[in-house]
This record gives C-alpha cells, sequence and structure tokens, in this order.
C-alpha cells in the first residue's frame, strides 16, 4: 500500500460538465485528476484557497453536493508499451 495520505474533498456544485469541489487540507494541482464515485474529472482552475474548477469527462449523472471526491495525485494517466503500437484508444486508455 502507498503510503501517500489521501486528499479527500467535497464537491460544492455540479453545472454540467464542470464540477466545483472544496479541499480542506490542500489543494490538488492544476490538471490533476480527481475521482467521485466512477466519474472523472480534471483540475482545471484553483477558485480559491480551498476551492477547485473541474472538467468531468465521464458523465456527471448520480454526482451530487456533498459527495466525497478524491485527488488521485497525478494527471490523466494512460499505460503504453509495445502491444499499443498501431492501435487506437480513447483518453482513459480503453
Amino acid at each position: 500500500m502507498n503510503n501517500k495520505k489521501i486528499n479527500r474533498g467535497q464537491i460544492r456544485a455540479i453545472r454540467g460538465s464542470v464540477v466545483d469541489a472544496f479541499f480542506p487540507q490542500f489543494l490538488p494541482k492544476i490538471n490533476n485528476q480527481l475521482k467521485s464515485g466512477e466519474a472523472i474529472i480534471e483540475v482545471t482552475l484553483l477558485l480559491d484557497a480551498n476551492t477547485v474548477r473541474g472538467i468531468a469527462l465521464t458523465p456527471t449523472q448520480g454526482l451530487k453536493r456533498g459527495d466525497e471526491i478524491i485527488d488521485m495525485g497525478h494527471p490523466l494517466q494512460v499505460p503504453v508499451g509495445r502491444g499499443l503500437l498501431g492501435r487506437m484508444f480513447n483518453v482513459f486508455g480503453e
């Protein structure tokens, strides 16, 4: 298990694919991946000392204010290797 502390926050607002989230301890970096349930969100803007705005890259259906959101600590990642040569995939590596 990774010894890194998990940065947990709370969804404050959802407007279409735009999600605002509050992080009481420290802010995620710009471009970091956030996850809430099955939703994947990319941080695009730091609104204030504790709030970020992100763009949902998956449907936001089912998300609501107050839901927990987790900073994954890294930007979107796609595994690469010889098996991907000549293949097409989406932003999630599918």
